[in-house]
C-alpha cells in the first residue's frame, strides 16, 4: 500500500513536538557545557573528560552495570531452559510475575529491599528466629544490595527474552546431534548454546545499558560515596553542589558513553533478532523426577525472590512501629492518603502526592498515546527508518541528563511557579514514556490485515475516513494498552522529576523517597502498596487487552 501524504501531515506535528521537547532540553544541557559566561570553551568539556574522578566514576558504572548483567543472565539461565522446554505448574504465573517486576518503580523495588533485606527486615528477623543470635546479615547499603535490586529488576528482562528464543527454536539439530551418540551437556555447549548466544549478548546488554543509567537504586541501596554512579553524581552536583555547569559537562560524558552501549546493542539485537525459528512450541510434559523436582525449587524460590519484596511492603504498610500512635495493627497511613485522617510531617502531602501522580499521569498517557499513535501510523505505512529512530532516541539519554535539561530552561525564569514545574513535569515524563507507546503501537500496525483498508479504498472511502473509522478502531485494544503502559511509567517515574520537583511539586514516588528517609517506614509502604496496586490493575488490564486481541486477529 502506497504512504499517502495524509499520514506525513498527521505525523508532522506529533515529530516535531517530540523534536522540541526532546532537542530542546538536551541543547540546554550540552549548551551549559560548552558555553560560559565568556562564551564558547571547551574547558568544562577537558576537565571532565581529564579527571581522574570522572574516570573512577565510569568505571564503577562500567563495573556494577556488568556485574549486573552478568549475574541477571546467569540466575534467568536456568528458568529460561525450564520454562523453554517444559509444561508445569507454576511457569505462566512466574512469566507473568517476571513481566510485572520490569513495569515496577524502582524506588518501590528500593522499598521493598528495605523491608524484605534489611536489618529489621522479614529475612534477619527469620535469621534471628532460627539461630538465636542478635546479630543480622548485613545485605543493605553496599555493593551487593546494588547488584542483587538490579537483579529482581532485571531477571525478569533476560528471562522473557531467552525463553521466547529457546521456546520457538526448533529441535531438528539438536535431535540429530542425539542421535549421533552426543550426551546432553555436549549437545546443549555445541549445538543449543551457539544459537542461543546472540539472545543472550543482546538481554545481557539491554540489562547493561537500564543499569548504566540507574539511578535511584544506587542512590538509596548504595550507602555512600564510594558507589557513586555517573548518574547519582550529576545530580549530586546539580542539586547538592549546585554547579549545574560541571554537571552538565558530566552529562555529555555519559551521553557519549551510553550512545556506544546502544550502538552495539542495536547491531547485536540485529543479529538475535534474524535467527531461525519455528512457530511451534518445544515445551512438553515433565516426564523425570529430577526436571519435575528442579522445576518444583525453581518455582518456589523464584516466588521468594518475586514475591518477598512486595509482599513484605503490604504487610508492612499496616504494621506500626510508632509508640506516640499505638504499635501494632493500623490503617493510619491509608487514611492519611485518602486524607481520611489529618497528618503532620512529610505524611501530610500525602493526599496532594496522589492527586499529582493521577493528574500527571493521564496527561502524560493521553499525549503519549495521540503523539505516538500517529507517528507509529506514519512509521508504519512510510516504512521510513529515521520517523521510528526519531521516536526511540529519547531512550539514549538518562531521565537524570533530561531532567538537568529542564531544571537549566526552569532556571531561565526566576518567577516561575508551581504551573511551570507541572509544566516540566509532564514534559519530561512525556519524553520518557513517548517511545514506549510507539514500541507497542508500531509492530500492531504493521501487522494489519491491508486487505481490508484496500476493501475500503475500492468502495472509495478516502484515507483519512478510513483511518479515523476503520484503521484506528482495529486496534483499540493496543492504543488502550499504550495508554496503560504510558501512565503506569509516568506514576513511577522518579529521576527527573527529583530533579525537578524542588519541592513544588510532589507525586507519590518522590514521597516514598522521602518517606524511607525520614525513616516512616509505614507510610512509606502505604504508598508503596497503592503503587503496587496501580502497577499490578494497569498489567492485569493491558494484559487482557492484549488477549482480546489476539483472539480477534
Amino acid at each position: 500500500m502506497k504512504s499517502s501524504h495524509f499520514y506525513s501531515l498527521t505525523a508532522a506535528l506529533p515529530l516535531l513536538i517530540l523534536l522540541i521537547i526532546f532537542i530542546l532540553p538536551l541543547s540546554f544541557t550540552f549548551s551549559r557545557a560548552f558555553f560560559t559566561q565568556d562564551g564558547f570553551s571547551l574547558e568544562l568539556i577537558r576537565q571532565v573528560f581529564m579527571s581522574g574522578y570522572t574516570w573512577r566514576l565510569l568505571s564503577f558504572t562500567l563495573l556494577q552495570a556488568g556485574l549486573s548483567a552478568l549475574v541477571s543472565v546467569l540466575c534467568a539461565l536456568p528458568g529460561a531452559w525450564l520454562c523453554a522446554n517444559y509444561r508445569f505448574a507454576g511457569k505462566n504465573l512466574i512469566l507473568s510475575l517476571s513481566s510485572l517486576c520490569f513495569v515496577l518503580p524502582s524506588i518501590l523495588v528500593v522499598l521493598g529491599f528495605v523491608i524484605f533485606y534489611g536489618n529489621s527486615g522479614f529475612v534477619n528477623t527469620l535469621y534471628r528466629f532460627i539461630t538465636g543470635r542478635d546479630d543480622s546479615i548485613k545485605i543493605l547499603y553496599s555493593f551487593r544490595a546494588i547488584i542483587l535490586a538490579h537483579a529482581f529488576l532485571n531477571i525478569p528482562v533476560a528471562l522473557t527474552l531467552i525463553t521466547d528464543a529457546w521456546a520457538h527454536y526448533p529441535r531438528g539439530q539438536e535431535n540429530a546431534a542425539f542421535m549421533l551418540g552426543a550426551s546432553r551437556a555436549r549437545v546443549f555447549f555445541t549445538v543449543t548454546l551457539p544459537r542461543l548466544r546472540p539472545v543472550i549478548l543482546s538481554a545481557a546488554l539491554l540489562i547493561f545499558l537500564f543499569c548504566f543509567t540507574s539511578f535511584s537504586i544506587i542512590l538509596v541501596l548504595g550507602g555512600g560515596p564510594q558507589y557513586t554512579t555517573l548518574e547519582v553524581e550529576i545530580y549530586r552536583t546539580n542539586n547538592i553542589v549546585m554547579d549545574s555547569s560541571r554537571a552538565a559537562a558530566l552529562s555529555v560524558f555519559s551521553f557519549l558513553v551510553n550512545l556506544v552501549i546502544i550502538v552495539i546493542y542495536t547491531l547485536v539485537s540485529r543479529k538475535a533478532a534474524g535467527r531461525e525459528k519455528s512457530r511451534d512450541d518445544r515445551a512438553v510434559a515433565i516426564k523425570t523426577w529430577p526436571v519435575r523436582i528442579a522445576s518444583v525449587l525453581w518455582t518456589l524460590l523464584a516466588l521468594i525472590f518475586i514475591l518477598g519484596p512486595l509482599a513484605s511492603i503490604l504487610v508492612r504498610s499496616f504494621w506500626s512501629t510508632s509508640k506516640r500512635y499505638g504499635e501494632g495493627f493500623s490503617t493510619r497511613s491509608y487514611q492519611e492518603i485518602f486524607a481520611l485522617r489529618t497528618s503532620v510531617g512529610v505524611m501530610s502531602d500525602a493526599f496532594s502526592a496522589l492527586v499529582n501522580s493521577l493528574f500527571i499521569g493521564l496527561t502524560v498517557a493521553f499525549l503519549a498515546t495521540v503523539l505516538a499513535l500517529f507517528l507509529s501510523l506514519y512509521v508504519a505505512k512510510s516504512g521510513r527508518r529515521s520517523a521510528e529512530i526519531a521516536g526511540m532516541f529519547p531512550l539514549a539519554i538518562s531521565s537524570v541528563t533530561l531532567g538537568l535539561g529542564y531544571y537549566i530552561i526552569k532556571a531561565q525564569f526566576p518567577s516561575s511557579g508551581i504551573v511551570t514545574g507541572y509544566v516540566l513535569v509532564i514534559l519530561a515524563h512525556l519524553v520518557t514514556a513517548l517511545p514506549f507507546a510507539m514500541r507497542t503501537l508500531v509492530p500492531v500496525i504493521r501487522a494489519e490485515n491491508e486487505r481490508i483498508l484496500l476493501s475500503a479504498y475500492t468502495l472509495g472511502s478516502g484515507t483519512a475516513r478510513t483511518c479515523f473509522s476503520i484503521e484506528i478502531p482495529m486496534i483499540r485494544g493496543t492504543i488502550a494498552r499504550a495508554f496503560i503502559f504510558s501512565f503506569a511509567l509516568s506514576v513511577g517515574e522518579v529521576n527527573a522529576t527529583l530533579t525537578l520537583a524542588e519541592g513544588k511539586v510532589i507525586t507519590l514516588p518522590i514521597l516514598l523517597y522521602r518517606l524511607i528517609n525520614s525513616y516512616n517506614y509505614q507510610g512509606a509502604c502505604a504508598i508503596g502498596t497503592v503503587l503496587i496496586a496501580t502497577t499490578f490493575i494497569v498489567f492485569i488490564i493491558a494484559g487482557r487487552l492484549g488477549r482480546k486481541e489476539n483472539g480477534k486477529a
